[in-house]
């Protein structure tokens, strides 16, 4: 049975992927380094592994031997592109490059983001749309990621990187903004978007994680966009949460002169043509269902 290794598998991603993983036909290991997790399926096990830490690194690559590896850690703030621990990350991330490839890796699935793009032009396309180095976030991901393509293809390794755009769900960062406007309304304070006329590519987080989980295993390789390509306005995400709520007078909403980055959203016609894949929910199910699970929290 195939092998796959699961880094950020605690995480906001990773903690709504792991229901996806239940019926592949493969082992999967989870790496976390703090608290104590138990999974209930017998496919899945935590293994504790400071990916920090290069000597833990090595064991537990040395001991699982996995073929496929899921790369989704990476440590930052919700609202700080530019904490010097993406320096960090990126040197430690190279380094799972080489032990995964020491102990026989055959595919690597990475997680990018749209932040990698110059969002000034709008509609972002994997090989057209330039990149942005204007934060450390975006910038140590672009460098992860030409360093990615030059390894695995020298070493015959499988690699694709994915471009995650906006993402929204349970266990979502409640400074986030989707996770703030609920948290809030359902506090009955005030929620506020400071920039209502923006439009942004919002995909569910259950979507992002079928989808994630459908590549580990798939024949695609290369750069993938993970969005809906359908840009939304933010003025009418908040309305529509406001709606579902039943608190349209706690919602705050300005509209300030926008000068640049007015659309960001993914142009997905690779996940839906050669990935073939897509997002099941519509916007309004996807809401309804985060603040009915943001509602067990509260």
């Amino acid at each position: 049975m195939e092998k796959v290794i699961i880094t950020g598998g605690t995480g906001f991603i990773g903690k709504n992927l792991l229901p996806y993983l239940e019926n592949i036909q493969a082992e999967f290991f989870i790496l976390y380094s703090k608290g104590v997790f138990q999974s209930s399926s017998k496919n899945i096990t935590y293994v504790k592994c400071d990916l920090l830490n290069p000597g833990e690194v090595q064991t537990q690559f040395r001991n699982l031997k996995a073929t496929h590896l899921l790369h989704m850690a990476w440590g930052m703030s919700p609202s700080n592109y530019n904490m010097e621990s993406n320096f960090l990350w990126l040197h430690q991330s190279m380094n799972l490059l080489e032990e995964f490839k020491r102990n026989g890796g055959r595919r690597l699935i990475m997680a990018g983001s749209g932040v990698e793009y110059q969002w000034k032009y709008g509609v972002c396309m994997e090989n057209n749309t330039p990149l942005s180095y204007e934060n450390l976030y975006g910038s140590t991901k672009n460098i992860l990621r030409d360093y990615a393509f030059t390894f695995c293809q020298h070493y015959d390794i499988e690699l694709v990187w994915t471009r995650i755009f906006f993402v929204f769900g349970p266990h979502e960062h409640k400074d986030r903004l989707v996770a703030h406007i609920i948290y809030s309304l359902l506090n009955n304070k005030p929620a506020q978007i400071r920039n209502g006329g923006i439009y942004r590519d919002y995909m569910y987080v259950k979507d992002v994680s079928r989808i994630l989980s459908g590549l580990i295993f798939h024949n695609y390789s290369g750069i993938v966009n993970i969005g809906t390509g359908i840009p939304t306005k933010l003025s009418e995400v908040g309305k529509m949460i406001a709606g579902i709520v039943g608190k349209p007078d706690l919602m705050e909403i300005d509209y300030p002169e926008i000068k640049e980055n007015r659309v960001v959203v993914a142009d997905n016609s690779i996940l839906k043509n050669k990935v073939e894949l897509s997002a099941d929910y519509s916007l309004y199910e996807a809401l309804s269902e985060t603040i009915d699970w943001w509602k067990t929290q509260i």
